[in-house]
């Protein structure tokens, strides 16, 4: 499977929601207010069953892609098929894990399945919710009414989700970068709230290879973390308004290039990462050649901007990992790159004692911000 394919799909299960129980299909009360909408919406796409067709897009780095998929949601489980010229593959949420298959090479890629919110009440302090209006075009053929999430105090709406007015459940939902850019997207064109499917839909074909780690990763103290990767990990001196943390972890991916220390921060709709190293673990020789552009990543180079204290309030989301390369270019003491991948910007720093790399849905100032107060 392609890693963009892969990117997608997991975009996607996070999107059309995750049911977990089949056995509740009659509504529950409307709510009056907009976060009782959308927590509706949440509960309305775990107890129901249904199949259907789906309009899907994102952003991937930097490039927009679409597709359509063949869902299927049954007993707690879903399930998403598709096909194009370039072959087939599949996303299986079962509750526990995603499961991204790949007919082809008859291999199973298992990892942590993504959460809408990972902290309902911090949400409701960061964002406000609001009812825009209901959608006079039906979507599936069924009437909804739109409820747009906005950062409290200012910048542009995160999420607009259009809810059958029926059963609260999510018909579409889609997400916006700090820059007010939609970048991912999914729209039912059609469902059936009664269509059962079978159990073995949802399970890996026999005989298929499993790869993958599906487990969430063992949390560290700071003192436990900085014992890890070998040395004294900084916490930022600067972070977005209505960040907390969320984890301390040690990070291994990065192309043989030794431990790294994950420090993450959410406010509850959004992530923010923030990866530290010693320079000398960090960089790629200097004779690397000059840096990737295209598809792997919109590049700008230089010590970049000074932000100040009052650029507002910044916000980061995404799944937070760090990918080994990045698509950064030849490290050079003092500079900084970034990579914008769409649905988030990952930046490295070289400071004094410590290369930083910062990824979240942020402006580069923010960025910099960041990782200026860590090294």
């Amino acid at each position: 499977m392609r890693p963009a394919l892969a990117a997608l799909t997991a975009l996607f299960a996070l999107l059309l929601g995750s049911p977990a129980s089949a056995a509740a299909r009659a509504p529950a009360p409307a709510p009056s207010s907009a976060w009782g909408k959308v927590w509706r919406s949440e509960e309305a796409a775990q107890q129901v069953s249904a199949a259907g067709r789906a309009q899907t897009m994102a952003v991937v780095d930097g490039d927009e892609a679409q597709a359509v998929a063949q869902v299927q949601a049954e007993g707690g489980k879903l399930r998403l098929d598709y096909e194009s010229r370039r072959g087939k593959w599949s996303l299986i949420d079962d509750g526990k894990r995603l499961i991204r298959l790949d007919p082809r090479r008859r291999r199973a890629v298992v990892s942590p399945r993504p959460e809408f919110a990972l902290d309902r009440s911090l949400a409701e302090r960061n964002y406000v919710a609001q009812v825009v209006e209901s959608d006079p075009i039906p979507i599936a053929g069924r009437a909804t009414e739109i409820v747009d999430i906005v950062p409290r105090g200012e910048g542009p709406r995160v999420w607009r989700l259009s809810l059958d007015k029926e059963t609260g459940f999510p018909l579409k939902r889609e997400r916006y970068a700090v820059t007010g850019r939609r970048i991912s997207g999914t729209e039912y064109l059609e469902i059936d709230f009664e269509a059962p499917a079978p159990a073995d839909l949802f399970e890996v074909p026999k005989g298929w290879e499993t790869v993958g780690d599906s487990h969430r990763r063992q949390e560290l103290s700071l003192e436990e973390l900085s014992r890890s990767v070998g040395f004294d990990v900084a916490l930022p001196r600067n972070l977005p308004s209505g960040y907390v943390p969320w984890g301390r972890y040690v990070s291994t991916e990065g192309r043989g290039r030794g431990a790294m220390a994950e420090l993450r921060y959410t406010d509850g709709l959004r992530v923010l990462t923030i990866l530290q190293r010693p320079p000398r673990a960090a960089g790629s020789s200097p004779g690397q050649g000059p840096p990737p552009t295209g598809r792997m990543g919109r590049e700008r180079h230089g010590r970049g901007p000074e932000p100040g204290r009052g650029q507002g309030p910044g916000r980061g989301r995404g799944p937070g990992a760090a990918r080994g390369g990045m698509g950064f270019g030849p490290p050079q003491p003092g500079s900084m790159s970034v990579v914008d991948r769409g649905a988030q910007k990952a930046l490295r720093y070289f400071g004094r004692n410590r290369v930083i790399i910062v990824v979240g849905d942020l402006t580069v100032d923010q960025l910099s911000w960041i990782a200026k107060g860590v090294g």
